[in-house]
């Protein structure tokens, strides 16, 4: 069985995808976790502060995953890792579920700054119940669904992909 050399740097998850996604399946799973660790900060203990220094951190955290992982995408490409062969066709299926992971995450790229930035610019600082809470629940939790939905759409796509 001949051995297919793929651009890019080898993951370590044991499967046909490349570095970079293997960290950012990972760092989605960390980011899931942290995400419910902060609402819950906010909801239950009301540490409006920590909740917002959590917040920025992770959007800054996933804004340089995503800008990392597209470059490696965009210089390295997916399709041959996903199908074992150069110049491969990944299958129906697989494009389906990256076009269902696609959706998710576009909406996420433009729901998390909105949030982010609308609070920062809306909360007094430090930051407490106000004006600006309604939207920032409503928007918030549209957001944070949104990105779960993100995170397990993009594991399917990693799965289906590539393991």
């Amino acid at each position: 069985m001949q051995t297919v050399a793929y651009p890019g740097w080898d993951g370590f998850l044991g499967t046909r995808a490349s570095f970079m996604l293997d960290v950012l399946v990972i760092a989605m799973a960390l980011v899931v976790v942290v995400l419910a660790w902060s609402v819950y900060q906010v909801k239950y203990r009301r540490r409006f502060v920590l909740h917002k220094w959590v917040q920025v951190i992770l959007g800054l955290v996933l804004l340089v995953a995503v800008v990392v992982f597209e470059v490696d995408v965009r210089l390295n490409g997916w399709e041959d890792r996903a199908t074992g062969a150069i110049g491969g066709q990944a299958s129906t299926t697989v494009w389906t579920a990256l076009t269902i992971h696609l959706v998710f995450a576009v909406a996420a790229t433009i729901l998390w700054p909105v949030v982010i930035i609308r609070a920062l610019l809306n909360f007094p600082n430090p930051p407490a119940p106000g004006p600006h809470s309604r939207f920032h629940r409503l928007w918030g939790r549209i957001a944070a669904i949104d990105m779960v939905i993100t995170a397990f759409t993009g594991w399917t796509f990693y799965y289906l992909a590539f393991a």
